[in-house]
C-alpha cells in the first residue's frame, strides 16, 4: 500500500469484488458527452486476468473514505500498459493521478516490466501534459483509436515510459 502524505490519500489493489466501485468511478472520470465507459464486467474481465491489476485511491479526508480514483494495468513479459486511469472530478489537480501513477510504475517494476506504455485522446490535453510530466514521451498516433459515442473519431498518442 502506498500513501501520498500531501493529503489524506491512501492507494490500494483493488479486490475482485470491487469491479461495479470501478465502473461508477470511472463513469465519473470520463463524464463528457460522447465519452464511452468501462462496464463493470469490463473492470472484471481486468481483475481477473493474469498479471492484470486494478488500483484504488481513497481519500481519507473529512467523512471517512471515498474512493477518488482508480487506475487498471496489465504486465506482460516485459511490458505493461495503463489500460485506464481516472479521478473524480472533486479530487483533480490535487495530485491524485500523479500517486496513481507512481505506483502502477512501481508495480510494474516489481512485475519485471522494462516499459509502461499507455494510449491518451488527443483532445485530453491535460492528460497528455500530466503524462509527460512524469515522463513519458510519445512513440506513436494510432489513428481513429477512439470512437465516441456520438461517432466522432478521435486520434489516441501512444506514449512510453522507460521503467529501468
Amino acid at each position: 500500500m502506498s500513501t501520498d502524505t500531501s493529503h489524506a490519500m491512501i492507494i490500494e489493489r483493488a479486490g475482485r469484488t470491487t469491479s461495479k466501485l470501478l465502473e461508477g468511478l470511472h463513469a465519473a472520470a470520463f463524464y463528457r458527452p460522447g465519452d464511452e465507459t468501462w462496464s463493470e464486467r469490463a473492470f472484471s474481465d481486468v481483475l481477473n486476468s493474469p498479471g492484470s491489476f486494478c488500483l484504488l485511491a481513497i481519500s481519507k479526508e473529512a467523512d471517512g473514505n471515498e474512493p477518488c480514483g482508480f487506475a487498471a494495468c496489465r504486465v506482460r513479459s516485459k511490458e505493461a500498459e495503463l489500460l485506464s486511469i481516472g479521478v473524480s472530478p472533486d479530487f483533480r489537480r490535487s495530485g491524485v493521478a500523479r500517486a496513481l501513477i507512481k505506483r502502477v510504475v512501481d508495480m510494474c517494476q516489481e512485475a519485471g516490466a522494462l516499459d509502461l506504455f499507455l494510449e491518451v485522446a488527443e483532445d485530453n490535453p491535460t492528460a497528455h501534459q500530466l503524462y509527460c510530466d512524469v515522463g513519458f514521451e510519445q512513440v506513436g498516433t494510432r489513428k481513429n483509436y477512439y470512437q465516441r459515442l456520438n461517432g466522432v473519431q478521435v486520434h489516441a498518442r501512444t506514449m512510453r515510459l522507460l521503467l529501468d
